[in-house]
């Protein structure tokens, strides 16, 4: 199963992760919670990219898909700022802001 087509099927879900999220947010902030909730597929998305910056190449495609369905989640983009990931390091990545 795609990371699209995995998030369009628990769009109630991930309006809850969102609504328990600060009205601003980063895409870190958003994974943190996804992967908690979700930990077991999301340990699946990870292992399809094995070898191949998979959690990079994971984060930037759930990031993706809340771009796609911003209106579905009741979210805008916010702006592009600096925030930690699961590494500690510090990356640019898109925050949101809830509408």
């Amino acid at each position: 199963m795609s990371i699209s087509s995995f998030m369009k099927g628990h769009v109630s879900e991930i309006k809850n992760i969102i609504s328990d999220l600060p009205t601003d947010f980063s895409s870190h902030d958003f994974i943190e919670k996804f992967s908690k909730k979700y930990e077991s597929e999301y340990i699946d998305m990870l292992v399809l990219y094995k070898g191949r910056e998979a959690f990079k190449t994971v984060h930037a495609q759930i990031a993706k898909q809340l771009s796609s369905d911003m209106k579905t989640y009741g979210i805008a983009k916010s702006k592009k700022g600096s925030s930690e990931h699961v590494f500690g390091d510090t990356d640019m990545v898109q925050w949101w802001e809830k509408i």
